[in-house]
């Protein structure tokens, strides 16, 4: 049965010796660390997540990778939590690439889908989506940090958050001042800090606690 272009249940073995790298890079990611693929538990609920995403999958739920790959984040993280191995720390580009299913395959949380709704609402009247979002985000977690914190203390700004909303742009000259940065790092990071800003003004607080590290729901 074929559930997508090239996505079949009955050719899965082959699949997987084609998005190989995927998963390894995923797992490593998810774990912090080197895989080893003969010994590593995680690797092994890896495949058995792929094979999972694969009998799952309908173009509905969009990008085939991007929907295996939240499933494998989710059953490793599962492990790793039963374990006392995981600490949280999914990023805002991450849930907001994937908040959706994320929130289905974890028994449908519908105060976080509607948040993500009301944010992406936000984005749109400043002409972004959360693809922008997701591909102008900050790479290195240091530089994603000091962005958010910017993003905070220009929340509580009267004067910026009118401006923003007033010219439909982050104004990163007072902001380079308010939080005693320079334009360039502010111009940097631009659509991430107004995005993460948004977050703040308008007091989403399951984002925010998914923005600042912290669980925001019972597994």
């Amino acid at each position: 049965m074929v559930i997508g272009e090239n996505i079949s249940v009955d050719n899965i073995d082959e699949l997987v010796n084609n998005h190989f790298g995927f998963i390894v890079r995923k797992v490593s990611n998810i774990t912090g660390r080197y895989v080893s693929v003969e010994d590593d538990d995680e690797f092994s609920i890896a495949l058995s997540a792929f094979a999972e995403a694969v009998e799952r999958y309908d173009e509905k739920k969009g990008n085939f990778l991007s929907f295996a790959g939240l499933v494998i984040e989710s059953r490793i993280k599962t492990y790793l939590e039963q374990n006392n191995k995981y600490k949280n720390d999914l990023s805002l580009d991450e849930l907001c690439e994937n908040g959706k299913d994320f929130v289905e395959i974890n028994n449908e949380k519908e105060d976080l889908i509607e948040e993500i709704n009301e944010f992406k609402e936000e984005l749109f009247k400043f002409g972004l989506t959360l693809d922008d979002l997701v591909e102008k985000s900050p790479k290195h977690s240091d530089t994603r940090k000091r962005a958010i914190k910017i993003a905070e203390t220009s929340s509580d700004e009267p004067q910026i958050v009118n401006l923003t909303y007033q010219k439909k742009k982050l104004p990163i000259r007072e902001v380079s001042k308010k939080c005693n940065v320079t334009e360039k790092i502010v111009k940097g990071s631009k659509h991430f800090i107004l995005s993460t800003m948004l977050v703040f003004v308008k007091k989403l607080p399951m984002l925010i606690n998914w923005i600042k590290g912290t669980r925001c729901y019972n597994e």
